[in-house]
C-alpha cells in the first residue's frame, strides 16, 4: 500500500474504534458535494428516493456525470458517500489494469493462463462448473469477470495483473478510497488487505475510462463492450431492460450496487449507485431491499435523460425508428422473439430488438407490404397513435372517451387515426396546436417526440 494514502485505513479504523469523530473533514464529504451540485433539477429528482430509502435503515450513495458535455459537464454526489464493501464493483478496477497493461503491450487478451482446481470458488460465475487444469485467454476471463461477475475469473486475473499493479493504477488515478487488497473469497486480517469503494472514486473511474484518459480506444470499447453484455439484471438490467446500457453489479453480505454507462445518444453519464442495508445481515433479504432502490435511482435518472428539455436540437424532425428507440425502454419492452417483424428490417441490426418488441406490444403495425420504414420522419398521427397504444399496453383499453372532435382539422387525419387521436384528447388534450388544430400530417420534432415519451415514461414509473 502507498504511503501517501492512508486515510482509508484512519477511517476504517476509527469506525472499529467508535471515534469516528475524530476525523471530522471525511463524514462531511457528502454534504458539501451535494450543497456545491450544480445540477439542481437531477438532484430534486433523486435525493428524495435517497431520504427515503435512509428512514428504511438503508444507506445509498449517488454518483453522476456528464460524459459529453450536453449538462455543461456538471456533476452530482448525493447522499452517505462513506466507505462501501464494494463487493464486485471493485473489478472495475482490475480490469483497468488488465487493459492497461494490454495497452502497453505487456500482455495480449489471446494469452492463456492455466486454471486449477485450486483457482476454483464459489459465489457467482459459470467457471466452476467446468473441469480444471485447462487454458483459458485472457479475453475470456475478463469477459466472465464482468458479464458474470465470475469469482474464479477475477482470482486467476488478480494473480496475472498482480494487486500491486491495480493500486499503482489506482493512485496514478487519484483515487482516494478504492483499493483491491485481496481476493474474492479470501480473508483480510488487516484492513489494508481488505477492498475498499466508494460512489465517488467509482464514477471518477468510469469517467476516466470513457473519456479514454489512461487507454486506447480499443481498450475503453472493449470494456464498455463487455459491460454491455452485464447477464446480472437485478438492478440496472431490472429497471431498464432494453434501454442503452453498460453496468457492473455488486453484490455481497448487505451491500448492493450497480455502477455504468447510460448510452442515451449525445447525452451519456457515468453513474454509480450504492447501498447499504443496515437493517439485516442477511444477504437474501438485504438484495430484496436494496435492489428496488438501485432500480428506483436508475429509473428516475433515465427519465430525466428522457426528459424534452435535454434532448439535442428541438427543431430536429424524428424518424419512426428515433421514437421506437426511445419508446421501448422508456415501456420495459423486452424482446419475445429474436427474429425481424419487418421484412426491411434485418434480424441481426441494432434496432431490430426495440421494433420487434414494440410489434409484439401491439404498438406498431408497419406500412404496406409489412415494412417499418424506420427511416422515415414520423408524423404526429403516428406518434399520438403509438402513444395511445403504449397507453393502453400500461392501463388497458380507453373506452370512456368521446367521438366528439374539437380539432377542427381531425377530417385531415388518417382513418386508422381517428380513435387513438380521440383518445388522447381524452387522455391530455393531445399533441394540438394553439388554434385547435391537430396537423395531423405534420413531422414530429425533438422537442414533441421526447415530450411525449418523457409522459409516458412518468405514467409508467
Amino acid at each position: 500500500m502507498k504511503k501517501h494514502k492512508p486515510q482509508i485505513w484512519k477511517v476504517m479504523l476509527a469506525g472499529l474504534l467508535g471515534v469516528v469523530a475524530v476525523f471530522p473533514n471525511y463524514s462531511s464529504t457528502t454534504a458539501s458535494a451535494a450543497s456545491t451540485s450544480k445540477w439542481p433539477q437531477l438532484t430534486e429528482i433523486v435525493q428524495p428516493i435517497i431520504e427515503s430509502a435512509d428512514k428504511e435503515g438503508i444507506r445509498v450513495s449517488v454518483g453522476i456525470r456528464d460524459l459529453n458535455g450536453a449538462y455543461e459537464n456538471q456533476k452530482i454526489l448525493l447522499g452517505n458517500d462513506s466507505v462501501y464493501k464494494p463487493a464486485s464493483t471493485i473489478k472495475m478496477a482490475l480490469v483497468s489494469t488488465l487493459m492497461l497493461q494490454v495497452d502497453a503491450g505487456k500482455k495480449s487478451l489471446s494469452d492463456t493462463v492455466t486454471v486449477e482446481p485450486d483457482d476454483v470458488v464459489g459465489g457467482t460465475g459459470s467457471l466452476q462448473k467446468e473441469t480444471f487444469p485447462q487454458q483459458i485467454t485472457l479475453d475470456r476471463l475478463a469477459r466472465l469477470m464482468i458479464t458474470q461477475s465470475d469469482n474464479t475469473a477475477t482470482n486467476v486475473l488478480i494473480d496475472a495483473v498482480g494487486l500491486d499493479q491495480v493500486q499503482a493504477l489506482m493512485d496514478q488515478l487519484d483515487l482516494k478510497v478504492m483499493h483491491l487488497g485481496r481476493k474474492m473469497f479470501a480473508s483480510a486480517p488487516t484492513p489494508e488487505q481488505d477492498n475498499y469503494i466508494n460512489a465517488e472514486d467509482l464514477v471518477t473511474l468510469l469517467e476516466k475510462i470513457y473519456k479514454g484518459e489512461f487507454l486506447t480506444d480499443k481498450s475503453r470499447n472493449q470494456i464498455i463492450t463487455w459491460m454491455s453484455a452485464q447477464e446480472v439484471n437485478t438492478k440496472f438490467g431490472a429497471a431498464l431492460p432494453t434501454a442503452p446500457i453498460a453496468h457492473k453489479t455488486g453484490e455481497n453480505a448487505n451491500v448492493t450496487h450497480d455502477v455504468g454507462y447510460f448510452l442515451v445518444p449525445g447525452h451519456e453519464i457515468a453513474i454509480s449507485v450504492m447501498t447499504e442495508v443496515t437493517t439485516t445481515t442477511d444477504f437474501d433479504e438485504a438484495q430484496k431491499l436494496g435492489n428496488p432502490v438501485v432500480q428506483s435511482v436508475a429509473k428516475a435518472v433515465y427519465g430525466y435523460l428522457m426528459s424534452g428539455e435535454t434532448q439535442g436540437d428541438a427543431s430536429t424532425t424524428m424518424t419512426r425508428a428515433a421514437f421506437v428507440k426511445l419508446l421501448v425502454p422508456a415501456l420495459g419492452l423486452q424482446v419475445k422473439s429474436p427474429s425481424s417483424s419487418f421484412v426491411d428490417v434485418s434480424s441481426d441490426s441494432d434496432f431490430a430488438k426495440y421494433a420487434t418488441a414494440a410489434y409484439q406490444a401491439g404498438i406498431v403495425n408497419g406500412t404496406t407490404g409489412n415494412k417499418f420504414e424506420q427511416d422515415s420522419l414520423i408524423t404526429r398521427a403516428e406518434m399520438i397513435t403509438m402513444y395511445v397504444r403504449a397507453y393502453e399496453y400500461i392501463h388497458g383499453e380507453i373506452t370512456d372517451y368521446s367521438e366528439s372532435s374539437s380539432y377542427n382539422d381531425m377530417d385531415t387525419a388518417p382513418t386508422w387515426a381517428i380513435p387513438s387521436a380521440l383518445k388522447a384528447q381524452h387522455l391530455w388534450g393531445a399533441n394540438s396546436d394553439s388554434d385547435e388544430t391537430l396537423n395531423p400530417s405534420q413531422k414530429v420534432n425533438q422537442a414533441e417526440g421526447h415530450k411525449m415519451i418523457e409522459r409516458l415514461w412518468f405514467t409508467n414509473n
